[in-house]
C-alpha cells in the first residue's frame, strides 16, 4: 500500500503536477491521521472490553465469597442463638442451688459449664478474596461501575467491628484457659472428666459467675448483633451482584 501511494507521487512529480503532488500529498496524510485514529480507537475499545471483563469477574468473586459467608452464617448465628441459652443458665441460682448438685460420673455430659463455652468461641471470618482483588483493580473508579465499585468497598469496611469483637472474644476466653490453670481439676475439665470440686466451684463461685456474664456481653449482646446485621447487608449486596451476571 506504501509503495502504492509513493508511485502515485512519483508520477505527479515527474509530470510536473506540483499542485496536484500537494494536494495528493495532504489528502494521504489526512488518510494516515484517520487511519491511526481507527486503529487507536479500536484499541481503547479492546481495552476496555478487557478491563471490563476483569471487573466482572471480580464482582463475581465477591458474589462467590458473599454466598459463602451467608452460608456459613446461617449455623454460626444459630449456634450462637443455642450458646445464649446456655449461658443464661448457668447464671441463674436455680440452676446452680438445684441441678448442679446432682451432676455425678453418670449424668456429667448434662452439665452445661463442664461444656467449656467461656473458654472456647465460635469464629466467623468473611472472605475477602473479591474485595482485595477490587482494591488493586487499576479502573476500579471507572464511571459505569464507580458506585458499586464503592458499595462493596465501604460494605466491607463496615463490617471490620467484626473482626474487632472476635479478637476480643478470642482474648476472654484464652484469660478464662489461664484462670483456670490454677486451680487442681483443671486436668479434669480439659479433658472431660467428671470432679465434683469443679462442680462446685461452677455452683458457687462468684468470679465464674461474672466471668460468664462478660462472655455473654461479648458473645451475645456485641458479637452475636454484627453477625446479624452482616447477613442482613450481605444478602442485599448479594442479589445486587446477581444482577450484574
Amino acid at each position: 500500500m506504501i509503495k502504492f501511494f509513493r508511485k502515485i507521487r512519483q508520477n505527479l512529480l515527474m509530470e510536473n503536477k506540483t499542485g496536484k503532488y500537494f494536494k495528493y500529498a495532504i489528502g494521504e496524510i489526512i488518510l494516515v491521521v484517520i487511519g491511526i485514529l481507527i486503529a487507536l480507537q479500536i484499541n481503547n475499545w479492546n481495552e476496555n472490553k478487557k478491563s471490563e471483563n476483569q471487573l466482572n469477574n471480580i464482582y463475581k468473586e465477591v458474589e462467590l465469597n458473599l454466598k459463602s459467608d451467608l452460608t456459613n452464617l446461617e449455623i454460626i448465628i444459630k449456634q450462637y442463638k443455642q450458646l445464649e441459652l446456655r449461658l443464661e443458665t448457668m447464671i441463674t441460682e436455680e440452676y446452680s442451688n438445684i441441678l448442679l448438685d446432682s451432676i455425678n460420673t453418670n449424668n456429667y455430659s448434662e452439665c452445661i459449664p463442664c461444656q467449656g463455652d467461656i473458654n472456647a468461641f465460635i469464629p466467623f471470618e468473611f472472605e475477602e478474596k473479591g474485595v482485595e482483588l477490587l482494591k488493586t483493580y487499576n479502573d476500579y473508579n471507572a464511571k459505569e461501575n464507580k458506585d458499586l465499585t464503592n458499595e462493596i468497598i465501604q460494605f466491607y469496611k463496615n463490617a471490620e467491628p467484626l473482626n474487632l469483637v472476635l479478637n476480643k472474644l478470642k482474648e476472654e476466653s484464652f484469660n478464662t484457659i489461664r484462670y483456670f490453670e490454677q486451680f487442681s481439676w483443671y486436668s479434669d475439665f480439659m479433658y472431660g472428666k467428671f470432679n465434683p470440686e469443679m462442680i462446685d466451684f461452677f455452683a458457687s463461685n462468684r468470679i465464674f459467675k461474672n466471668k460468664v456474664v462478660t462472655y455473654r456481653l461479648i458473645a451475645i449482646q456485641n458479637y452475636l448483633p454484627y453477625l446479624r446485621e452482616y447477613k442482613k447487608s450481605a444478602t442485599i449486596l448479594f442479589e445486587k451482584l446477581k444482577t450484574t451476571d
